[in-house]
């Protein structure tokens, strides 16, 4: 979808602004609140999911890191 206004590529419909020429986006080309919301969701339990997995991650390279030292 492309600016009413200048015509690029919309890199975000989240934002009430054209990210190029900063005009207004008419409220037919924004996303709905409830899908904005439904995608932040989305986007918090993918960061969590990966803190969890490098959490994870970490632990096990201490715990290989300590039995390289005990060897």
């Amino acid at each position: 979808m492309n600016c009413p206004h200048c015509q690029r590529l919309l890199y975000s419909r989240r934002h009430p602004n054209c990210g190029f020429c900063g005009g207004d986006l008419p409220p037919e080309v924004m996303l709905e609140e409830h899908i904005i919301a439904e995608l932040k969701e989305e986007q918090a339990q993918i960061a969590a999911r990966r803190a969890r997995n490098e959490a994870k991650d970490e632990e096990e390279r201490r715990k290989n890191a300590d039995l390289s030292a005990n060897s």
